[in-house]
């Protein structure tokens, strides 16, 4: 009695046979099994025997067993070389011994698409042949999930391919059928016109390729034949690119007549078809004549096969042999495959060599296809579309490497890893791993969901193995890009992380896959998103949720996580992996030990099926074969019975473990002499690791005194390092004591007792062995390494230029001429790595191995305390230089974990001397460190990465005095290098009084007169709303430079912004907008169709392009950005019911946008569960599904407890929730802010409340991993707390009251909005410690910890709210004193030494700002106007005791806001200067002489300043106009200098240049501008005009009018932002700006576009945006007759963030990385003997990078928008701060 899987017991006299007759395409996929005639017996035992196929599987035969027709005549009628056989269905209608359980469906005919994209490249069309049907001929054992063309979807570089399969009528059982050949190929043709309903579906528009079996091959040969020569069909057949032919009898089948014999024999007619594949047949010779005419052009394959063909049991035939086979063609590609007429085009799974080999082929003779295609990829952005900011990235695109590396932080390629654990296995090993049907499933099937497998083994199984031989399977059978895969290791903290784990499959997928590789270049160039230092949900949603799986590989996509156990957060991974949705196919390999937790997760989701459970018999067979293999090459003799009872002895005891079966060998290395040593070293290796490692232990132990040191030493290394150091690293790291090593890889190997092994350079632990003691030695060891004085010099040998690449625009490449590179991935210390091994290591570890050592060990801390004082300035030059500033906060993270152990040994209540561990002056210095680490990070680090030698001399200077590094290193004393004296010699600051870090980066200026409403940070921009006119301000994060105004045009309530920072929205009264962040361009208008109020505006999850809108009807709809379709899904059913309820207090979606918490005043928080509410209805002819609400379905409500009992008037009372908060990571948390300022935490999930009662919050807001909560309060203070256990942290005290506030994405800053300002705060609290186990916390969402931190808060107070700001600056000529005007209306003077008050001056009022301030050459008299109009001049002396005496003079009171007060030379005559009016004053008789009012818009643009050469005369400067008055009548003269203007175009010409673009700059800056005067007096004969705007007056004793023309009266274009006169008299510089009009994107004049006169005032009346500036450069004539030229230096402007001022004939500017520069050879020669452009480099207004020189860099908080800088006359740089002025010296002079 037999057994088959699914027939059960066969019956004596019954047959299965795992092959049996088919048609000529393979096995008769279209019959059932018939019986033969009544005479023939159905065969018997004897005859046909059962017969199994051991390389098949149980399905796969029972498969078989129905298409096997058995007989003696059958089987007589095949022997006599009849291989083309087949029952018909006519012949044999007897009872059959088996049957189908279910009739298989018949395959359809003509063309059927299998799958198809919507941007197909090309049209693959499967043609089968003689027998066959259009699925079943490539589908193996008529499985349709077997039919491979379906699988070409998944194949790199084919999925972008259309696949068809055609049908027709082959079927020569059908004894009606009078088809050929020619009647098929007519029919391909028909259908492949007829197929598509429009035109870009049409077959003919792509490429196409024939795939043919048998027949079908002569098929479509006849086919194109015809087509070739027919109007209707040579168009479309035009577009054939190749066939191949599979099996193809192109010079026909011997077999034919005997089929069409056989045929006649059982009663059917004859075939024409079958006829004409006779070698004789003229059918077959014109097919193969013809043909060769016309398929010169195409990509020819054929594929014969090797194998005969078995028929019947015991028959086989070859059926198209190989001269059949092939064409001969020249350009032919005939490949032998091994397989029959059947298989050849059937196969098992996409792993099956056969199908691989077919794949490959496709992929060659479509690659032409492809390289056409690729033109098409997503194309990087061009440096046009992209912020000048991030201009200097998108240079660096072109370096695909680099920048990968520096988006995702990953190094190199995990080949060492796969490599490394593969050298463990031995060749076939982890072969029963395949054998296992879930693991097969999981491998071979082709469906397009997500498959996840876990293998679960205990500790030692070779679990590591077993997954590098599954990537090494995958990568071979399929395709390197296939897969990606991390190994988890313990040893390694960083790769321990989920978030490295992210990184690196990130890492792996764009190396291979250019197409993902462009999308992150393109997000980081958008954003300036760095994976680097981003938490697991960050890298989660922003580089796989909204970029990987909206991405269509081409393929499948296997990932394998080895070490899942090992991982630090494999829960939240995998749950991460349970959630995925992707457009591609995805299988996750999973392999660890056994975890409850994780068995519990994938099981919920996933049946048992998904879970492998390693055991030892799964592995017996792979350890006996390791165990055979190493007793061969221990035993020197081939004794098999000592080789059999070791084999049998280890495999008994171990267990299934390979560690314990590797450690066992190792004992026999040594005691294989004697059968007695082997079988007592066999009996003493003890059972369990454990036990084995003490007695490993034990054998170190028991070595001589010198090896056991060196033992120890090796071990403490090995096992305590942060990574596994090379050879010659750990060679550098025992030089100190042991040096001389002849061979260290043999010492590690002999006396190191097999806890340490060398893996090729490497020196990797058996284990992780984590000690204090071992640490502190580690500790040392680098610190002492990295405590040398030769570093200083070494370090200056190194070049600091970073890598520079071009501009990316298309395929061009081209050096960037105004903008440095950011800083690039590149290390520059590696020419020192070889002679200095241990240099990396310790450069990048040595803070790690302190937060792991003791807190009690004077030496440790005798080495910091040296290396602090001494060279750490060198460590941060070697970190700059390596390009890991990360390195800084990092270690001021593990130094806070050392503080922390030591605070909590001393609250463990030792007595002892050094009960904290740390001395408090020990923890004092090593704290101190800690902030100015992160603080320099901060406000220096892009530019310390573009110059690490300044960490010498630039920043300590400019760090505040009280901090430790400047105290150490800024020459005011304490322990210093032997180079310390030089530190201060740079720079030198003084006028700051405050001495500790301001935490304070930026103060911006939203408006002159409005409010910001909301803030918001994503990506690498932080944006504020101007709700009025729904102004948006956008400022680059790094930079906090202004880059664009976004203009909503309305009303504007809500801002938003998506995760990735590439998007922002406004929500306004009536309509929607959409914004591209990083070029501020508008993407989409919607109409606000509601007229309910918006209540929020959030973007859909997972990057669909929707918007989620609530309003307070309660209803929430999602709005389609590309449809611009509303759609209502949400609306709360007691809103539905009852609509005049009020309006809700806020509503807000929860993470997921599932749910949606509602709030009405006085009422509790609701939350509703929208997918539940939402029914969705179909309904017939609509395009989209409608929704209908259950009223039935209730919220969750919550009460707080103190509620719960509250009753007014017989109703509940509550108290009013005014924010709500979602815990951001998951959503099952609510943080609710009541009106009385509690905070209650609702843990939706255990339905439990906490509430903090004592915030006095009104606004709050958490981080993205929901670690810390921001709270404001009425007051304007700013607190931050650590969750869960809601610990204050952080206080920050202001007066201003905080309108809203955000945290940045990395939440190491936070933002704010305060009456028209914005500003940036960097507390170093942010940055936080390690954990105890030095694990990296990116996938930590839990703050607790810093409660373990800190005891008390730390307090900071807002300097600039307490000290108010300053309004207005100016200098006096003799650089001894300048003088300040306030917010509160103070003018005080100061000394220029030390920036002390030497008089309060006066004072306006306290509620005004000063916005000028005009100090006479003398200093003998000073005037200042406030914003009020108020005008005050005083008289000044200075006594001889030094005091200053202040006289008053006239105070005045304009209707017009001044915007210019102008001393004359000889100090008699005041100019006071608006808008509309010029007024004299005279400074003896304190009166009015003069006044003169002029058209308000013409004066916008100008300014006065004094003559050059006459101090009797004054000149008015437009962009227009360059006029002369004098001061006596104030009338222009006959020397008049005339209007400005273009040569030929005028005002408008001028426009031009002030917009002109940057391709035009070469071009413009070529040019001389002549200024010819508009009108002439005939009086004098020469031309003068009064100033802009003016017109015609009568003339008066004072000031008498002159005509002038039409023309004069233009609104100016451009308006004058400043001016400078130089020491070249002759020359004028002056910077203007675009004129800006409402609701464009041009901009505004900012806080710091002040006004600077000719003796160095500026002022602060100006609103606040990033400028767009341009330099002139203006040449005045002595003689008064020779024209006024002008040239706009668009290079050098391009070049200035800020102008402050001119020192002797250099311009003096911040540039746009806050370096002061100076611009030489800008007034060097008259513009009339200009150069021209091509050799402008040496002449005035060139600006070439040799003729811009950088001196220092400031730090970035004290360059923003909102501060007031000039430089004096002998260049001192003075800077307000905080409502004081440093005064920076520059020891090398401009």
């Amino acid at each position: 009695m037999s057994f088959h899987p699914k027939l059960g017991k066969l019956r004596s006299g019954q047959s299965v046979t795992a092959d049996s007759p088919r048609d000529l395409d393979g096995f008769d996929e279209n019959q059932e099994a018939q019986p033969g005639p009544a005479s023939i017996k159905a065969g018997s035992s004897s005859n046909i025997p059962y017969r199994s196929n051991s390389t098949q599987d149980a399905s796969t035969t029972s498969k078989q067993t129905f298409d096997s027709p058995s007989g003696p005549l059958y089987r007589e009628l095949a022997t006599s070389d009849t291989s083309l056989l087949e029952t018909t269905r006519g012949s044999f209608r007897r009872k059959t011994a088996f049957r189908r359980k279910s009739p298989v469906p018949e395959d359809p005919l003509g063309l059927i698409l299998v799958h198809g994209t919507g941007n197909s490249e090309a049209d693959i069309i499967f043609v089968h042949g003689l027998g066959g049907s259009c699925r079943k001929t490539w589908s193996r054992n008529r499985d349709p999930d077997i039919f491979w063309p379906a699988w070409i979807r998944h194949e790199e570089g084919l999925s972008k391919f259309r696949a068809f399969t055609f049908g027709y009528n082959a079927n020569f059982r059908d004894s009606d059928t009078r088809l050929s050949i020619l009647d098929f190929s007519k029919s391909l043709l028909v259908h492949m016109k007829a197929f598509g309903t429009d035109n870009s579906s049409a077959i003919g528009l792509r490429p196409i390729v024939f795939v043919t079996h048998s027949m079908g091959g002569l098929v479509v040969k006849k086919a194109l034949m015809m087509g070739k020569s027919h109007d209707q069909y040579a168009a479309m057949l035009a577009k054939v690119h190749g066939i191949m032919f599979l099996s193809t009898p192109h010079k026909g089948s011997s077999h034919a007549n005997t089929l069409n014999s056989l045929l006649s024999l059982f009663g059917s007619s004859t075939k024409v078809y079958v006829s004409e594949l006779d070698p004789n047949s003229t059918s077959i010779e014109d097919i193969t004549e013809q043909f060769r005419g016309i398929c010169g052009s195409w990509e020819l394959v054929s594929l014969y096969e090797t194998r005969m063909t078995k028929l019947s049991p015991g028959i086989k035939k070859m059926v198209v042999n190989k001269d059949s086979g092939i064409l001969n063609y020249p350009k032919e590609i005939t490949v032998p495959v091994d397989a029959d007429h059947h298989t050849i085009c059937k196969f098992h799974s996409r792993l099956d060599p056969n199908y691989r080999l077919v794949i490959d082929l496709l992929r060659q003779i479509t690659s032409g296809i492809r390289s056409q295609s690729s033109k098409a990829l997503v194309r990087l952005p061009s440096i046009t579309t992209l912020s000048r900011q991030d201009s200097a990235k998108a240079n660096e695109i072109i370096n695909y490497a680099a920048m990968l590396e520096k988006i995702l932080g990953i190094k190199g390629t995990p080949q060492g890893d796969l490599d490394s654990h593969l050298s463990q296995a031995l060749p076939g090993s982890c072969q029963w791993l395949h054998r296992i049907a879930n693991f097969r499933s999981w491998l071979e099937s082709s469906g397009q969901d997500v498959s996840i497998l876990w293998l679960a083994g205990l500790p030692g199984t070779g679990t590591s193995t077993l997954a590098a031989k599954t990537i090494d399977h995958i990568q071979r059978a399929l395709h390197k890009s296939s897969c990606q895969y991390h190994f988890f290791t313990e040893t390694q903290p960083v790769k321990r992380t989920v978030a490295y784990c992210l990184r690196a499959v990130a890492c792996q997928l764009a190396n291979t896959h250019r197409g993902f590789a462009d999308k992150l270049i393109k997000l980081h160039c958008d954003t300036g998103f760095t994976a680097t230092n981003q938490k697991l949900g960050v890298i989660w949603e922003t580089i796989f949720e909204n970029i990987v799986f909206k991405m269509d590989f081409g393929h499948t996509l296997h990932w394998v996580f080895d070490g899942m156990d090992e991982s630090d957060a494999p829960k939240l991974l995998v749950r991460n992996l349970l959630q995925i949705k992707s457009q591609n196919c995805i299988k996750i390999l999973l392999l660890s030990r056994p975890e409850k937790e994780l068995a519990s997760l994938i099981t919920a989701k996933l049946d048992l099926k998904s879970i492998i459970q390693v055991t030892p018999d799964d592995t017996q067979g792979d350890i006996e074969e390791y165990i055979s293999s190493i007793t061969s090459e221990i035993l020197p003799n081939d004794d098999d019975q000592m080789h059999q009872y070791i084999v049998q002895e280890i495999c008994r005891r171990a267990e299934g473990s390979f560690l314990w079966t590797k450690l066992a060998l190792d004992t026999l290395r040594d005691n294989w002499h004697t059968q007695a040593d082997i079988e007592i070293s066999l009996n003493n290796v003890p059972d369990g690791m454990h036990s084995l490692y003490q007695r490993m232990m034990a054998n170190v132990c028991s070595q001589q005194s010198r090896q056991k040191e060196i033992a120890f030493r090796i071990l403490t290394w090995a096992s305590c390092a942060f990574r596994p150091l090379t050879i010659a690293e750990l060679t550098a790291a025992l030089q100190p004591e042991y040096d001389g090593f002849i061979s260290l890889a043999e010492t590690v190997a002999q006396i190191c007792g097999q806890f340490v092994r060398v893996d090729g350079v490497r020196i990797c632990p058996l284990c992780k062995m984590p000690n204090r003691p071992a640490n502190d030695r580690l500790a040392i060891g680098c610190l002492q390494y990295l405590s040398q004085d030769h570093w200083r010099r070494k370090l200056s040998t190194l070049s600091e230029d970073q890598q520079r690449v071009g501009e990316c625009s298309g395929d061009s490449v081209t050096p960037p001429s105004n903008t440095s590179s950011a800083s690039s991935s590149l290390d520059r210390l590696t020419p020192l790595y070889d002679e200095f091994p241990l240099l990396k290591y310790a450069t990048n570890h040595w803070a790690y191995h302190i937060s792991q050592a003791s807190t009690d060990n004077p030496s440790l801390f005798s080495s910091l305390r040296l290396f602090c004082n001494r060279y750490m300035l060198q460590w941060i030059q070697a970190v700059a230089l390596s390009n890991r500033l990360e390195n800084l906060p990092t270690a001021a993270r593990h130094l806070k974990t050392w503080i922390r152990n030591g605070r909590r040994q001393a609250q463990m209540g030792d007595s002892s001397p050094r009960s904290m561990g740390l001395s408090m002056s020990e923890a004092k210095l090593v704290e101190e460190w800690t902030v100015d680490l992160i603080h320099i990070v901060c406000k220096f680090g892009s530019n310390l990465a573009r110059s690490p030698s300044s960490i010498h001399k630039n920043i300590p200077p400019l760090c505040p005095s009280g901090s430790i590094i400047s105290r150490t290193y800024g020459g005011s004393g304490g322990e210093q290098g032997d180079s310390a004296s030089t530190h201060s010699q740079l720079l030198s600051v003084t006028g700051l009084s405050i001495e500790d870090w301001d935490d304070n980066l930026a103060r911006l200026s939203v408006s002159e007169d409005e409010l910001a409403s909301a803030i918001r940070c994503a990506g690498n921009y932080f944006l504020a709303l101007i709700p009025h006119d729904g102004t948006v301000i956008v400022w680059h994060k790094e930079t906090c430079e202004e880059v664009h105004r976004l203009h909503h045009g309305e009303w504007t309530t809500l801002l938003s912004t998506d995760k990735t920072g590439m998007w922002a929205a406004t929500a306004g009264r009536f309509s929607f907008r959409v914004w591209e962040l990083s070029t501020g361009t508008q993407l989409f208008k919607l109409p606000k169709t509601s007229l309910a109020r918006t209540m929020s505006l959030d973007f859909a999850a997972k990057g669909e392009k929707k918007l989620l809108i609530s309003y307070d009807d309660c209803t929430v709809t999602t709005y389609d950005l590309e449809t611009a379709r509303e759609e209502v899904i949400f609306q709360e059913p007691d809103q539905a019911d009852n609509p005049q309820r009020s309006c809700p207090r806020f509503m807000s979606l929860s993470p997921d946008q599932a749910n949606v918490a509602i709030a009405f005043r006085g009422r509790p928080v609701a939350v509703w569960d929208m997918t539940a509410v939402r029914v969705r209805q179909e309904q017939e002819n609509v395009a989209s599904p409608n929704y209908r609400f259950q009223a039935k379905v209730l919220p969750r409500i919550c009460i707080r407890n103190s509620d719960k009992d509250l009753e007014l008037d017989g109703q509940d009372v509550f108290n009013s929730p005014e924010v709500v908060r979602w815990q951001p990571v998951d959503g099952t948390t609510i943080y609710i802010l009541y009106q009385d300022t509690t905070v209650l935490v609702w843990d939706l999930i255990e339905d439990t409340q906490v509430e903090r009662g004592d915030t006095e919050a009104r606004e709050m807001v958490l981080n993205n991993d929901g670690s810390f909560l921001l709270t404001s309060s009425n007051g304007g203070a700013v607190r931050v707390w650590a969750l869960p256990k809601f610990h204050l942290i952080y206080e920050l005290n202001s007066d201003e009251f905080v309108r809203d506030l955000t945290f940045s994405p990395d939440s190491q800053r936070f933002y704010d909005v305060r009456g028209s300002g914005c500003n940036v705060w960097a507390p170093d609290i942010l940055i936080r410690p390690d954990s105890l186990d030095a694990e990296e916390t990116s996938s930590s969402v839990d703050g607790s910890y810093v409660s373990e931190i800190l005891s008390e808060p730390v307090l900071a107070k807002d300097q600039q709210a307490q000290r108010g700001h300053i309004t207005a600056l100016v200098t006096d000529e003799l650089d001894e004193f300048f003088c300040v005007g306030r917010d509160d209306g103070a003018v005080n003077i100061h000394t220029m030494e030390d920036g002390k008050i030497v008089r309060k001056a006066y004072k306006h009022s306290n509620t005004v700002d000063i916005t000028v301030i005009e100090w006479s050459l003398s200093q003998r008299f000073i005037a200042s106007a406030d914003d009020s109009g108020k005008v005050i001049a005083k008289r000044l002396r200075i006594k001889e005791d030094g005091r200053w005496a202040i006289y008053p003079m006239f105070n005045l009171r304009l209707s017009d806001t001044v915007t210019q007060l102008l001393f004359s030379q000889d100090e008699t005559l005041l100019l006071i200067s608006t808008e509309s009016t010029d007024r004299l004053w005279d400074l003896k008789t304190k009166k009015e002489t003069g006044k003169r009012r002029w058209a308000s818009e013409s004066r916008a643009g100008g300014r006065w300043l004094h003559h050059p050469h006459d101090p009797a005369r004054l000149v008015w400067l437009s962009p227009g106009q360059v006029r002369v008055h004098t001061w006596a009548d104030f009338v222009s003269e006959s020397e008049n200098l005339g209007i400005l203007q273009e040569e030929e175009e005028g005002p408008r010409q001028l426009n031009r240049m002030a917009e002109c673009s940057e391709e035009e700059d070469e071009e413009e800056e070529g040019q001389d501008l002549s200024l010819n005067a508009m009108t002439t007096n005939s009086s004098h004969g020469s031309l003068l005009s009064p100033p802009p705007g003016s017109s015609p007056r009568p003339s008066s004793p004072n000031l008498r009018a002159l005509d002038v023309s039409a023309q004069a009266l233009h609104r100016p274009l451009e308006t004058i932002r400043r001016v400078l006169q130089p020491s070249n008299r002759n020359y004028i510089l002056y910077e203007s700006l675009p004129v800006s009009s409402r609701g464009s994107n041009d901009v505004v004049p900012t806080a710091s576009d002040a006004r600077e006169k000719s003796n160095s005032s500026v002022s602060s009346n100006l609103p606040g945006t990033r400028n767009k500036t341009l330099l002139h450069l203006v040449h005045l004539s002595h003689d008064g007759q020779s024209p006024v030229r002008r040239r706009p230096l668009r290079s050098l402007s391009h070049e200035i963030r800020y102008l402050l001022g001119c020192v002797r004939n250099k311009v003096v500017f911040i540039d746009h990385e806050n370096w002061v520069c100076t611009a030489s050879a800008v007034m060097t020669m008259p513009l009339a003997t200009l150069p021209t452009k091509t050799h402008a480099a040496s002449g005035i207004g060139a600006t070439s990078a040799s003729s811009i020189r950088r001196h220092f860099f400031l730090p970035r908080d004290w360059v923003n928008s909102m501060t007031l800088q000039l430089v004096t006359k002998k260049g001192t740089l003075l800077s307000a701060r905080n409502g004081e002025v440093a005064i920076l010296r520059y020891s090398k002079g401009f």
